[in-house]
């Protein structure tokens, strides 16, 4: 284009460009779209990077192949006909609910929350010894068994080898010791701090409470039996989608779209045919700054360009299947959490597609009947890390779901991964659900029936990256989990490869 033409384009937009984001410009052809891009995020002085940025965007998204969906007379989906039953958001869910401002007041709130939400449940467990407050057991119990419910505030092994718990009441604190001999030791050994247990403790004449038994919140699952809907409609499961990176396995996940869409084969078309939700639990696309140096990894470069394919490719889900869609750590929200839903923003051109559903990290559901419970699982790296009895949770992301249901919290160690101190614990897993599906590690691991509850990673659609070989991590990608909600039976399809 002419300078004089460009530059007269320019001053109409009122926008001003650097003598190298000029020349960048010159050399196009038709640089009208640049400039709209330029002008829509109000960029006032247009340098060099952000001209190129946008050029790379746009040729990213016009290479993305659109799967056309071929139609099939032969296929008519059984989920069509069945009206969804799916009530949103029944709780956990901060979005639109988020009041925090930061101050000392909302910590001591948000762990009053906890405290008292915990406490609740572990009041209604059985015990052979009567329920005290620490204050009472240090002041009027001694040489006497009792129950005492507490947040752990620290924990450390003595020099001679024994555990202390440093443990807090609403009222008062404790110093808590179980022997080295003890057989609770190793167990007790993998309490977190800021876990709220009920310990029964003997309270001897030193200052020390004696431990000799301890429950978690979800002792209760214990109780439960596994629930089923009444029709046999199935749900499907995806996460770390990471639509952005080099790595993003497209071929494949268009393979899926294919799938979902009836063209497979008759065992394909069959599964396909009952699909009637898909859960997305975070990660939609990879992200800008999410970590260092991640531009390297991007072949999308604009967050809006990234989200713009992602809804793309929501287009090509079947209207008659509800989809819940919650963020991640690498989505555009805040990386606190509890996460609202992705802003509407980023979904513009979905906006009218009633079966697309965007929700919080986490957030509770009711699928025909069962609750779901979708959480990104962020919290899984530092449980892993502080945890001997998780140490293979990189490769069996479920024992690590079991030990927050156990917990009944979602991030129950405060300050390895950053949390917004509301003043209603929205971590707190509050009612057991019947389903548990959860991401972030891009492993597989499933367990069909733990007490009543069925235990699902999705895995991910993001090939292995330079991150995880230097950790020794192995993704599972491509291996599309979907759950029977009548029978209770867990199976899943693998696009990796087929």
């Amino acid at each position: 284009m002419e300078k004089s033409k460009l530059l007269k384009i320019l001053k109409e937009k009122e926008l001003m460009v650097s003598p190298e984001g000029l020349m960048e410009l010159l050399q196009l052809d038709s640089p009208n779209e640049i400039i709209d891009e330029l002008s829509r995020r109000n960029v006032l002085v247009a340098t060099k990077e952000q001209i190129v940025d946008i050029i790379e965007s746009n040729r990213v998204s016009q290479n993305v192949t659109q799967v056309e969906v071929i139609a099939q007379t032969s296929y008519d989906p059984i989920a069509k006909s069945i009206k969804p039953r799916l009530e949103l958001s029944i709780r956990n869910d901060i979005t639109g609910n988020s009041r925090c401002t930061g101050s000392v007041e909302d910590f001591v709130r948000y762990f009053n929350s906890r405290f008292d939400k915990h406490r609740r449940n572990l009041r209604g467990m059985a015990s052979n010894v009567g329920l005290s407050s620490i204050r009472d057991v240090k002041n009027l119990l001694k040489n006497k068994e009792s129950r005492v419910i507490a947040m752990v505030y620290d924990k450390r092994v003595t020099k001679n080898g024994h555990l202390l718990f440093e443990i807090e009441d609403d009222e008062t604190t404790a110093n808590l010791l179980i022997p080295k001999d003890s057989k609770l030791f190793y167990d007790a050994s993998q309490i977190l701090n800021d876990e709220v247990v009920a310990f029964d403790v003997y309270h001897a004449e030193s200052s020390l409470l004696i431990g000799k038994n301890f429950l978690r919140p979800g002792r209760l699952l214990q109780e439960r039996t596994k629930r089923l809907a009444d029709e046999e409609v199935y749900i499907g499961f995806l996460s770390d989608l990471h639509i952005g990176s080099k790595y993003f396995l497209q071929g494949q996940f268009q393979k899926f779209l294919e799938f979902i869409n009836g063209k497979g084969t008759a065992e394909q078309q069959e599964i396909a045919g009952k699909i009637k939700y898909i859960s997305i639990a975070g990660d939609l696309v990879d992200g800008i700054g999410v970590y260092p140096s991640q531009e390297k990894q991007l072949v999308t470069k604009s967050i809006h360009t990234q989200y713009e394919i992602f809804c793309e490719f929501l287009k090509n889900i079947p209207e008659h299947i509800e989809c819940i869609i919650a963020p991640g750590n690498h989505d555009a929200v805040r990386v606190a959490e509890p996460q609202p839903a992705l802003p509407q923003e980023f979904w513009e051109s979905v906006k009218d597609y009633k079966n697309l559903h965007f929700v919080g990290n986490p957030s509770a559901h009711k699928v025909h009947g069962l609750e779901l419970l979708m959480y990104h699982g962020t919290s899984l790296d530092g449980i892993i890390s502080h945890t001997q009895m998780y140490k293979d949770g990189y490769d069996h992301p479920e024992k690590v779901a079991v030990g927050l249901l156990q917990r009944r919290h979602l991030s129950p160690l405060y300050g390895e991964d950053p949390l917004v101190p509301e003043s209603n614990d929205y971590m707190v897993i509050e009612e057991t659900p019947d389903m548990f599906h959860f991401g972030h590690v891009h492993k597989n691991g499933y367990i069909e029936n733990y007490n009543g509850t069925m235990i699902v990673n999705s895995g991910t659609w993001q090939d292995r990256t330079d991150y995880q070989v230097r950790l020794g991590h192995m993704p599972t990608p491509c291996i599309f989990p979907y759950y029977n909600l009548k029978t209770g039976k867990l199976n899943h399809l693998n696009f990796r490869d087929g």
